[in-house]
């Protein structure tokens, strides 16, 4: 309820701030294209300024201002406001200001927010699971080809348009990885761990699989969570890793690479349907253009991500391919309830999409 209301405080504001801009409606405010001159004087001016309205959306995502999510929504941001003219403006809300993961997936589908850069995963949809299968795709690379060059792409987007949602921008960008303050070489090194996980039932699973403790904690109590000693471990991709200063309360980084970390771009469905052919066609241009970026991006900055954790102290444990193949074997119960939450063809399908990826 609180984060509704802070929302709707939010819609209040923007209201006064264009009421004194010649307002007509609610969302929209009319600026001037190409203002005159301040030495320019009303009696001077013979003819009014062209005009624009100026519709601003509220974007949302779950990590920090340094994060990928950000950079991601700013190049978004960027890029529709230039090609629009200006008739979009774009306020991003980082590190779920506006609500937790959960109420985000919901304000999203219930257009309290136009714009969302929430990470994808089966709490859109069960028929989404498939992209929370533990250890299914060995490098970053594939996943991105899995992603923007198979079905699987296609799908997805049917999916969340079933949600309410049109996905602009997939974003497979980072591997989730552990971090701990014990040293981990193996499958046997995890057990008995109290890692905290990200609010996703077949996270939670994979680590139970393993033998692991998990516990599904908020983002914001994750750190105070690890100072305590209340959990010894958490998973996450390395860029929100340096920007929570979890280095402060762990040593170890563990090279896991069991969920694929995306950085979307989603808008409202009925907000997407409502636009002028002309405009879906901008948003979905933006989309693309930006996921490329994201990707891209991504890459160069790894090196620097690990560089950084290392100067604040945090050391690297790469695990052998024979011990991740042990964790995707482990994570059989979890393979068993995805197949039964989105069928045998759509299973098959998509574990054969991942050997095209990798062949």
């Amino acid at each position: 309820m609180m984060k509704k209301l802070l929302i709707g405080f939010l819609s209040v504001l923007l209201m006064i701030g264009t009421a004194g801009c010649g307002s007509k409606t609610d969302e929209t405010t009319t600026a001037a294209v190409n203002p005159s001159a301040s030495d320019t004087t009303a009696a001077e001016s013979t003819t009014a300024a062209p005009s624009v309205e100026t519709k601003k959306l509220l974007y949302v995502h779950g990590a920090s201002d340094t994060s990928i999510l950000q950079e991601t929504a700013l190049h978004f941001k960027e890029l529709l406001e230039e090609k629009t003219g200006g008739r979009y403006t774009v306020e991003i809300h980082p590190n779920f200001e506006l609500g937790s993961l959960t109420e985000s997936v919901e304000m999203i589908k219930a257009g309290e927010v136009q714009l969302s850069g929430v990470c994808l995963g089966s709490y859109y949809s069960p028929q989404l699971a498939f992209i929370d299968l533990p250890n299914a795709v060995p490098t970053i690379e594939a996943a991105y080809k899995l992603y923007t060059e198979t079905d699987f792409r296609s799908q997805v987007n049917e999916i969340m348009r079933s949600e309410g949602i049109e996905l602009l921008s997939f974003g497979a960008v980072y591997f989730r990885e552990m971090s701990s303050n014990k040293e981990v070489n193996s499958a046997e090194d995890i057990q008995g761990t109290n890692i905290r996980t990200l609010e996703n039932s077949l996270h939670t699973a994979y680590w139970s699989a393993l033998g692991a403790n998990p516990s599904p904690l908020a983002w914001s109590e994750t750190y105070i969570a690890l100072q305590q000693g209340l959990v010894d471990a958490q998973e996450n991709p390395l860029d929100s890793i340096l920007g929570s200063k979890l280095y402060e309360v762990q040593k170890y980084i563990i090279n896991t690479n069991h969920i694929v970390y995306t950085a979307p771009i989603m808008v409202n469905g009925d907000f997407f349907n409502s636009l002028s052919p002309e405009d879906q066609q901008i948003f979905a241009e933006c989309g693309a253009l930006t996921e490329q970026y994201a990707y891209e991006y991504a890459r160069e900055y790894e090196s620097s991500l690990k560089a950084q954790l290392e100067e604040k102290g945090m050391e690297f444990i790469d695990l052998s391919d024979d011990v991740l193949a042990e964790l995707k074997e482990k994570a059989a119960p979890v393979y068993d309830t995805v197949r039964s939450q989105i069928g045998d063809a759509t299973m098959d399908a998509f574990l054969k999409a991942i050997e095209s990826v990798t062949e």
